[in-house]
This record gives C-alpha cells, structure tokens and sequence, in this order.
C-alpha cells in the first residue's frame, strides 16, 4: 500500500540516483572535452550554424546517455526496486536487477528528476504541516458586506 511515508522514501530514493548519475556525467565532461564544449557558428552562414547545432545535438544526446546508463547502473549496483519501496514492500531487494524494468527506472530517474524534486518539497513539507497538527494553509480574505 502506497503512504506518505513509502511516497517520500521513493522519491529521496529516485532523486538520490538521478544525483548521482548527474555527477558522473560531470566527471565524464571534465574528462572528455566534447561532452563540455559549447559550439558556435565561426560564420552567419547556414552550414556553420548548421554544423554547430549538430554538434550540440550530439553533445547534448551524449550527455543523456551516459546519465540514464549511470543511473541504470547505479540501480542495478543497489539492487533495489524503486516500485517496491513505493508500495512499501517488507522488502526491496530483487534477485536479479539487471533487468529492463532497471534501465526504465534510470530512464525514468534522469528525465524525471525535476519533477519528482518538486514533488518531494510538496510531500515533505505536506508531511510536517500534519505532523505539526496544522491545517493546509487557505487564501484568506476580509470581506465586509452591504452597509445600510
């Protein structure tokens, strides 16, 4: 049964990965200088702007790739399947995760990652805001009515 508590643990879990993997594609770019270039066009002409944006096209593709297989294989090292933590199974370790369902959740890590950063600061902060007793905060307005 997915809860509060199982929905934050996924979500730390999942945005911790898609961290890493962020790291190593910045050790890959300190590295590997194509992958921290950024190209420009030598002339306003249609064939070098052309070229540059190819380059950046390769680049940019490059960088996405090395992070989903980091964080591919960073779950699979881990060998913990976010999708179990979510439902709050007695446990998330798998046998084999060197599976394809462990390269979808890197997929998943890499491309969702600013979406599930957002989502973590809501259910945090949802989670002491009822842990502190407090209501939902609600627009408020002072309004008066017709005076006779």
């Amino acid at each position: 049964m997915v809860t509060l508590d199982s929905s934050i643990a996924f979500l730390v879990y999942v945005t911790a990965v898609s961290s890493a993997a962020a790291g190593v594609t910045e050790a890959f770019k300190s590295v590997i200088p194509f992958l921290a270039t950024d190209y420009e066009p030598k002339e306003d002409r249609w064939e070098d702007q052309n070229q540059a944006a190819r380059l950046m096209h390769y680049k940019r593709f490059c960088n996405l790739l090395i992070s989903v297989v980091a964080a591919g294989v960073i779950f699979g090292m881990l060998g913990l399947d976010p999708a179990l933590i979510l439902t709050g199974a007695a446990s998330a370790y798998v046998e084999n995760p060197w599976q394809v369902g462990t390269w979808l959740w890197g997929i998943i890590a890499v491309f969702g990652s600013p979406f599930f950063a957002s989502v973590l600061k809501i259910l945090e902060g949802l989670k002491q805001s009822v842990n502190n007793g407090n209501p939902p905060n609600r627009p408020r307005q002072k309004v008066s009515g017709p005076r006779e």
